[in-house]
């Protein structure tokens, strides 16, 4: 028999199987099999690639990290060996819900049920796309295989199988070797934690946030698409504050606000050398702020003979800037 010949009973023997594999699902029949090994695969939880090998007849195990909150699906990339891809339809994957025991590397006997099949047809190179959320963002693409159904996690694991689907291929493909890349789908969000520090470092009074102008619940944090993001704290205890934050996706950034009271406050600048008296009390380090009760308020400053006074009138919530120079200027004449 020559080689097109093989080649046609191999694909009436993958229609065949296809076949038995829809009355199996149909049903939902759980299988008992075993592969000839089990190889794990990690997801990083960074988004780096992680790659393993894993021949015809052998599973994947792909393991989850524990961190998921921006993940919602898988990415998996085959180079498929040229002797599976001579054979066009050769090879089959599956994903099962229900698998007994565990899937561990250890174990090569094994319970489930197929759900989700399919094959790599004449290609080298394969991207299969994995959801595991319903209500996914991961889009339809020409260049990979997304899947219409959540596979089932069994404590934080994905189970997948290679298997021969037609008879009468060449014995190469039983020695040939698939190379596995798996890498997380994130989500397009990242998540903004606002941690406000009381003036004296105690218990924060009530305060409220806005994002983007949004009044916001940010207790636990709160999911924001990547960019610039404008925050703001309105309290009736302190100052208000505004910050803008940049988000990255699939990072948590948290921001730090130390709140300053809701007391007048006072900046002064002066030449050195000049003393400084705020209602009549020397302020011997005038580098910070001062804050000041409401209402009428002097400050003297005192340079050698010169002095001079300035009045504020201060009104919670409000800022003085108190500024005085010495100018000198130079004539000249004949």
């Amino acid at each position: 028999m020559d080689l097109e010949s093989k080649r046609e009973n191999g694909k009436k023997s993958f229609v065949f199987f296809l076949i038995l594999f829809f009355l199996s699902s149909t049903v939902a029949v759980a299988e008992q099999f075993r592969v000839h090994k089990s190889v794990s695969l990690p997801i990083s939880r960074s988004g780096s690639k992680n790659t393993v090998y894993a021949g015809v007849n052998d599973c994947l195990v792909i393991e989850l990290p524990s961190d998921m909150e921006f993940i919602e699906g898988v990415e998996l990339q085959f180079k498929v060996p040229k002797e599976v891809a001579a054979w066009r339809d050769s090879v089959a994957y599956s994903f099962y819900d229900g698998i007994t025991p565990e899937p561990s590397s250890s174990i090569i006997d094994y319970n489930g049920i197929r759900r989700t099949t399919g094959t790599f047809g004449s290609s080298l190179s394969a991207t299969i796309k994995i959801p595991l959320k319903r209500n996914h963002s991961i889009k339809k693409d020409a260049y990979s295989t997304l899947l219409g159904s959540v596979p089932e996690v069994v404590n934080g694991k994905i189970f997948l199988r290679l298997q021969l689907a037609m008879k009468g291929t060449s014995d190469d493909i039983y020695s040939a070797m698939f190379q596995v890349s798996g890498k997380p789908l994130f989500i397009n969000k990242g998540k903004l934690f606002v941690q406000p520090i009381a003036p004296d470092k105690g218990e924060v009074k009530p305060y409220t946030v806005f994002i983007d102008g949004t009044q916001t619940d940010v207790s636990g944090g709160v999911l924001l698409t990547p960019g610039l993001h404008n925050v703001n704290i309105v309290s009736e205890h302190y100052r208000n504050e505004f910050r803008t934050v940049t988000v990255e996706q699939a990072k948590r950034h948290t921001v730090n606000v130390e709140l300053m009271s809701i007391e007048p406050m006072v900046r002064i600048a002066a030449p050195e050398g000049t003393l400084v008296f705020l209602d009549d009390v020397h302020v011997p380090n005038i580098s910070n702020p001062l804050f000041v009760t409401q209402g009428e308020h002097q400050i003297r400053f005192v340079i050698g003979d010169y002095e001079m006074v300035r009045s504020i009138s201060a009104l919670k919530g409000r800022t003085y800037n108190v500024n005085i120079s010495i100018n000198a200027t130079v004539t000249e004449e004949e």
